[in-house]
């Protein structure tokens, strides 16, 4: 968390709030987040660089210079970037000043987000590459293909972002719930039929919950410090025991590939 429709929905918010803006100067506040040098490697990079677009993979966000520099960010658990131009609640582990005036703040609780450079040419910051993004590169063969060939349980299996990249713990769950597929069933044993199915759902559950601006079930806020709203919408995430909002029988909670999972037994096959 955040996951693709969260990191979407900020990537979209700092494309509006700071495309064209120079950076002036970086402060980093948190000597875990990088070290003295790369600080300054940071500020020597930004200093007087225009913004010029905004990308994501995955989970991944990046910002475009006009130097052909990016900047990438990963939230991972708690991580937030905010745009203001008034102090925030929590001290930033990041602060990004500009000439408007704005400020681009990391915050984390946690404190495990990550803030790297990338030079001109440079693909990518380590040498574990994520898979196709969940919304833009993926497709259906590819995706059915993928399942087919994996003895993996379904769930985890859409969370391993070497294989996809953006889904998360929310999304699967939801995803398969709206499939009809139990998350703990192997990908093999699933069906073509159904694989297209999922692929669908996913594709309908990530656009759905980009529309609401993410969910805020807990730190998610956009760019501009709000939550979104998509939680309202989840049928199954978090809601072990409750009834099923399609044939009322209670929700079933369980542990699949270590992490939480919540299903039907009687809709989710």
């Amino acid at each position: 968390m955040p996951e693709l429709p969260e990191v979407e929905t900020i990537r979209r918010d700092l494309e509006i709030a700071l495309t064209g803006d120079r950076a002036v100067s970086v402060d980093v506040l948190d000597n875990r987040l990088m070290t003295k040098k790369e600080a300054f490697q940071w500020n020597t990079i930004l200093a007087g660089q225009s913004w010029q677009s905004f990308g994501r993979q995955g989970k991944y966000l990046f910002a475009n210079l006009e130097n052909g520099w990016r900047a990438g960010f990963h939230m991972r658990m708690t991580g937030q970037l905010i745009v203001s131009s008034a102090t925030h609640n929590e001290k930033p582990r990041m602060l990004i000043h500009f000439a408007s005036g704005k400020r681009l703040g990391l915050y984390d609780q946690r404190r495990f987000a990550e803030a790297w450079l990338l030079a001109p040419g440079q693909a990518w910051h380590s040498e574990t590459l994520p898979g196709p993004d969940a919304l833009n590169d993926l497709k259906l063969d590819h995706f059915i293909k993928l399942i087919k060939g994996k003895t993996t349980r379904i769930q985890p299996l859409l969370m391993d972002q070497r294989l996809i990249a953006g889904v998360g713990n929310i999304y699967a769950q939801e995803a398969l719930f709206k499939a009809a597929i139990r998350p703990t069933r192997p990908g093999y044993r699933v069906t073509k039929i159904e694989a297209s199915r999922l692929y669908e759902a996913l594709q309908e559950t990530l656009q759905t919950a980009i529309s609401y601006r993410g969910s805020s079930s807990r730190n998610y806020r956009d760019a501009n410090g709000e939550e979104g709203s998509a939680q309202t919408l989840h049928a199954v995430y978090q809601k072990g025991g409750k009834p099923c909002p399609h044939c009322r029988k209670p929700l079933r909670s369980t542990r699949v590939g270590g992490r939480g999972s919540v299903f039907c037994p009687q809709c989710q096959k």
